[in-house]
């Protein structure tokens, strides 16, 4: 069988007259709009979920970031209740965060409060403000007369 007739029927030109749009302008608006259908169905099939793959991997490597940090959290708070279960955990617990004390024990205050330190200027708020503090120094100096230091033995 000989395929040359029906080639030739393929590639010989349309007539005018039964094309099927008439006009070359509108030729050219269907080329374009039809590139504008392509352009939005590949948006749509591959430009949108990529951006959207790329979002949620990002979110699930903050999610998985945090939820390492609450798994710190969880076995640090597992430690403390293991540790709270003994006898000598919840003495020390007590001790440490409700300040009880064993019989025949006493708490001293070991440190003094600090020294007010820095100068003020010179002028009418600060010469108050100055005189107010050198008054209630002394006055702390004066109430602690039986004070221990760090290093000073109980009398």
């Amino acid at each position: 069988m000989n395929s040359r007739p029906l080639t030739r029927e393929l590639t010989r030109p349309v007539p005018r007259d039964s094309r099927l749009f008439q006009r070359r302008s509108t030729r050219i608006i269907i080329l374009v709009a039809g590139a504008i259908l392509v352009l939005i169905v590949g948006l749509v099939l591959f430009a949108f979920p990529i951006r959207d793959y790329f979002t949620q991997h990002q979110s699930i490597t903050r999610t998985e970031a945090e939820f390492a940090a609450l798994e710190d959290a969880n076995e640090q708070i597992q430690a403390d209740i293991q540790r709270l279960e003994t006898p000598s955990g919840i003495k020390e617990a007590a001790r440490r965060e409700l300040g009880y004390l064993l019989p025949g024990e006493r708490r001293l205050a070991l440190l003094d409060l600090p020294a007010v330190t820095g100068t003020l200027p010179t002028g009418w708020p600060y010469n108050v403000v100055g005189a107010i503090l050198a008054v209630r120094s002394s006055t702390v100096t004066a109430n602690r007369p039986g004070m221990l230091g760090p290093l000073q033995a109980n009398p």
